[in-house]
């Protein structure tokens, strides 16, 4: 027996996902989306070859689909326990999770005998017909995010933070703090202040008490004392906005995450795709990454979205937390930087190496370099970032920041708590 999904795009199945009786899986464009002539871009790595069947390596969904649903890990057993998908079967947690994946991609099973009529339908079509998919489940938790920390995508109004009906997007996430590494909370929420008050571009976020948190989501884990809540750049004003990340871009399963691309060929790739302005701004985020002590900036956490549809932009920035704050964790880049991931290696020579190898302006760049550490120091030392970081946090930053040579020449400047 087959099994074929079909995968919606803003509405319109735009292609199937197939497994065969030996189990692997395959992915094709319909012919009606190769014929739009004003079709909507599912993800860069497909645009270079629209017509060839894509398939998944060993038995795995495409890695464009494996990255749409959680790792191994906490939320995901969460998730299929709930949902009753066997544990590891990617293909049906992708079905179960489908209406509400990350960007405007949606999952559907269809009927593989009809494919050839099916093409022009839309994916609300399919949703009167399977009102019996998982309905003795709860709808709640039929979303996914991707990566492997426990947050749930939810709705807050205006400080009540709930679980979707099933008819209901998510348009915030919650996040959780951890009893392994405490005041995760409050570090991402200070990180991503001071990259807000530097001029980044930072969805809404807050930090809220968890008795704000419904009991029918407390139900299925400890909250702790406190929430980070973030507003969803891919959800607004009850529309979806596609996205995609670099592990999908790149065509990386989400277990190379650290793996074999490294930040100068992000850069390469945003300049590309994007143009000179969006390079820049990459590297002023590479900057921020590195002066906020941030070693998990790994493909999954760098994204272009499609505001329009079929043009890349940078997404706004997420996931910046200081993880140099908690020793236990791996205190180095994520990926490499002009052949390195140490961080005391770092100084504006591999910057100009980075944008010799990106095809960019090495002088500008280590001028972007140095003008964005000045404004992150003026950020810092004029708001109340240092205030909201937990101490313990500030003082291994500064300790960092005298040892790394690239911020070393500005510690000085830095106003730290005492």
């Amino acid at each position: 027996m087959t099994i074929t999904l079909g995968v919606g795009l803003h509405g319109k199945i735009i292609g199937y996902l197939s497994q065969t009786t030996r189990g692997q899986i395959a992915f094709r464009f319909t012919e009606s989306y190769l014929s739009m002539s004003d079709r909507p871009v599912l993800s860069q790595f497909f645009e270079d070859d629209l017509s060839r069947t894509y398939y998944g390596k060993d038995r795995l969904l495409p890695s464009f689909f494996a990255n749409l649903i959680p790792e191994p890990g906490a939320l995901r057993e969460l998730i299929e326990n709930n949902l009753g998908v066997s544990p590891g079967d990617d293909l049906a947690l992708l079905e179960a999770v489908g209406r509400d994946l990350p960007g405007a991609v949606e999952i559907v099973r269809v009927d593989g005998d009809d494919l050839p009529v099916q093409e022009d339908l839309e994916v609300s079509a399919y949703v009167a017909d399977r009102e019996d998919v998982l309905k003795n489940k709860e709808p709640g938790l039929r979303f996914s995010l991707a990566g492997v920390q426990m947050k749930f995508s939810v709705l807050r109004d205006p400080d009540r933070i709930t679980l979707p009906a099933s008819n209901q997007d998510g348009e915030w996430i919650v996040k959780l703090g951890s009893a392994r590494f405490p005041f995760t909370v409050e570090n991402e929420y200070a990180i991503m202040q001071w990259a807000m008050s530097a001029g980044f571009d930072v969805p809404e976020c807050h930090i809220q008490n968890t008795e704000t948190v419904s009991g029918s989501l407390r139900k299925y884990t400890d909250f702790g004392d406190r929430v980070f809540v973030i507003r969803r750049y891919d959800r607004q004003a009850g529309l979806r906005i596609h996205q995609e990340d670099f592990a999908q871009v790149t065509s990386k399963l989400p277990k190379l995450k650290y793996d074999h691309i490294k930040y100068e060929q992000c850069a390469a790739l945003v300049k590309m795709l994007v143009g000179d302005d969006a390079y820049f701004e990459f590297i002023r985020r590479l900057v921020f990454t590195i002066a906020s002590g941030n070693a998990d900036a790994h493909l999954k956490n760098w994204s272009f979205v499609y505001w329009d549809g079929r043009n890349p932009s940078l997404a706004p920035m997420y996931d910046q937390v200081c993880t140099i704050a908690w020793p236990d964790l791996t205190s180095e880049l994520a990926l490499k930087l002009a052949g390195t991931k140490n961080w005391f290696a770092l100084e504006l020579g591999r910057f100009k190496l980075l944008a010799k190898r990106a095809g960019a302006d090495p002088v500008k760049t280590t001028e972007t370099v140095q003008e964005t550490l000045a404004q992150l120091v003026d950020a810092w030392n004029n708001s109340q970032v240092s205030a909201l970081l937990p101490l313990p946090h500030s003082q291994r930053l500064q300790c960092f920041w005298g040892r790394a040579l690239l911020l070393r020449p500005y510690v000085l400047q830095m106003k730290w708590p005492t």
